[in-house]
């Protein structure tokens, strides 16, 4: 599959294109939300080895949720079991396991970046007595100058996020390998940098409401209800983060349909039956 061009203005509908595929089918989605959080939480509880497999596996369930909206957009019923449906295909599996891995050494990588960064401009025993005390590791790090450090590690990050935006649905619709779909998904998102600076403006501007409407609600629920209104919000954080990490995956898919086209197995003829059955 060959990507194509789109512009600024394409971008900018991702998200509003995701979200109208959401309100169509609210109860399904926030079913997915909900057992997507379930999954995290259950794995962020284990010590080091969950929040390893969770940075593994969350390609895997990204690519369950790029299925449900491709389901929601046809028409057909969807469950939040469809989370898993990358699990079922063992091709599908070890790919979206090896973009897990790209993504985990990727982010391995940009924190020794920023590490050997901040390491250079502090003394091993600086070090050692930030490390032991939180008000040590704060006057030490307000002499430091993250400038060049954090540019280089947010560079590797973006070239790790650009490699794997597009590889989870090749790999999930087109049954492409990963190294291959990691290629071309950095092709294809360098090509369409524009559309990209756009989805980013609607991403910035959908956190600034968000944050805006948490910070009414949560004030609100705090002088109405006391502690009890502090622990509704908390709940009410976890669900909203969960519900937006998945309206995101559906303005992935949508981006996907657009950039590689509405016509391409991915889109239309190949979800009718391969990727049907992995949800049978």
């Amino acid at each position: 599959m060959t990507p194509r061009r789109v512009g600024f203005r394409d971008g900018l509908a991702w998200l509003p294109t995701a979200a109208s595929l959401v309100a169509g089918r609210l109860g399904p989605v926030a079913g997915i939300a909900a057992l997507w959080l379930l999954v995290s939480m259950v794995a962020i509880a284990i010590p080091l080895a969950g929040q390893v497999a969770l940075v593994l596996f969350t390609p895997m369930l990204t690519a369950g949720v790029l299925l449900a909206f491709d389901q929601i957009r046809r028409g057909l019923t969807t469950t939040p079991f469809v989370l898993f449906a990358g699990w079922k295909d063992p091709a599908r599996r070890t790919g979206l396991l090896v973009i897990g891995a790209w993504s985990l050494l990727g982010s391995l990588l940009a924190a020794m970046i920023l590490a050997g960064w901040l390491g250079s401009q502090l003394s091993p025993e600086q070090l050692e007595s930030a490390m032991a005390d939180p008000q040590q590791l704060a006057e030490a790090l307000s002499g430091v100058s993250f400038g060049a450090g954090l540019a280089l590690a947010m560079a590797a990050m973006s070239v790790v996020l650009a490699a794997m935006y597009f590889s989870i649905p090749l790999i999930m619709f087109e049954g492409r390998p990963a190294v291959p779909s990691l290629i071309d998904s950095l092709r294809a998102v360098l090509l369409n940098w524009s559309a990209f600076a756009g989805f980013l403006l609607t991403v910035v501007l959908l956190a600034l409401g968000i944050g805006i409407m948490l910070m009414v609600v949560l004030t609100v629920l705090g002088l109405a209800l006391g502690s009890a209104g502090a622990m509704i919000g908390q709940v009410l954080i976890l669900l909203l983060t969960m519900l937006v990490q998945v309206l995101m995956a559906g303005a992935q898919y949508v981006a996907f349909r657009r950039v590689y086209g509405a016509g391409s197995s991915g889109s239309d003829a190949g979800t009718g039956t391969g990727d049907d059955q992995l949800v049978a």
